[in-house]
């Protein structure tokens, strides 16, 4: 019986020993949240595309801008707020290939782009409330393809690191799929003549077309309805309640009112989707709905 009680004395003392250094090292065993290291250091680290027109893109002047840049400027303003001092934004670009990586080694604090969540990418990371939606459809020439049948053996494009090359391949599993580094490169082989379509959501097909001599040239496909709804969410390192829940409450705050087309939210979305933006693109009343219901569990 001795024995035993000094085994288990031992044991008892190896647990508590153990639990002595998990508390005092801190620094080794949890991350810093994105609200308190912007509190010490008076920097705000975040990404953005630079090829999907009109969201996120380069302007003449070499500026990231568009709507979700817009965006990543709300959040930037309510930091301020919140700190009651200026605070540093310092916006990088990203790609559809290392977007996800960037928030998940911290690299950046959020990503606000063109990003679409999903389970896979939910292992490294987290998503705010969605802020867009949209459908992924093909571009081709009127002449090489007026139904989705007539895509069978054709070239299509699509962006690494992006969810596109599953949906076609669910939806045209006979077209040929050619992944590219980004949209800029697929659809400059798009207008040579190197291949036959790309693929990505409606809108920023659209706007990539806009300016180009191919514009009254093609169709996109599906003609009716896209392949599949898309939300647009902006990345956010995983398992950071208080970042997420802080992003959540800008964004809910822009959508007031969305579903009867007013309020900040209806602001920024002129400026770039309006009459006189980059690119005419009426929000559509369906998903004005969705991003309204989106933010009634934060009321």
């Amino acid at each position: 019986m001795k024995q035993m009680v000094t085994r288990l004395g031992g044991w008892l003392s190896s647990v508590i020993a153990a639990a002595l250094l998990v508390f005092a090292a801190p620094e080794t065993t949890w991350a810093e949240h994105v609200i308190e290291r912007i509190g010490k250091t008076g920097v705000f680290n975040a990404g953005t595309r630079a090829d999907a027109l009109p969201f996120a893109y380069r302007d003449k002047k070499d500026r990231l801008v568009g709507f979700s840049v817009d965006l990543l400027g709300e959040i930037h303003k309510r930091l301020e707020q919140r700190f009651g001092r200026r605070i540093e934004m310092k916006l990088q670009p990203t790609t559809a290939s290392n977007r996800i990586e960037m928030v998940a080694s911290q690299v950046i604090d959020i990503e606000c782009g063109i990003t679409t969540p999903t389970w896979k990418r939910q292992e490294l990371v987290d998503f705010s409330i969605p802020f867009f939606g949209n459908g992924t459809r093909i571009m081709t020439l009127r002449t090489t393809a007026e139904r989705l049948q007539d895509l069978r053996g054709k070239r299509i494009a699509v962006a690494a690191g992006t969810t596109t090359a599953g949906i076609l391949v669910q939806h045209v599993p006979e077209a040929i799929l050619v992944e590219v580094p980004d949209m800029d490169a697929g659809f400059a082989m798009f207008e040579r003549g190197e291949i036959d379509g790309v693929a990505n959501i409606g809108i920023v097909l659209r706007a990539k077309v806009e300016k180009s001599p191919l514009k009254s040239k093609v169709v996109l496909l599906p003609r009716t309805e896209e392949f599949s709804y898309e939300s647009m969410a902006c990345v956010l390192p995983k398992d950071d309640s208080e970042w997420r829940a802080f992003v959540n409450r800008v964004l809910a705050d822009l959508l007031e009112g969305v579903d009867q087309y007013r309020g900040s939210y209806i602001e920024i979305y002129d400026r770039w989707l309006g009459p006189r933006g980059v690119i005419y693109f009426p929000l559509d009343y369906k998903v004005a709905q969705r991003l309204a219901a989106s933010v009634i569990w934060l009321k």
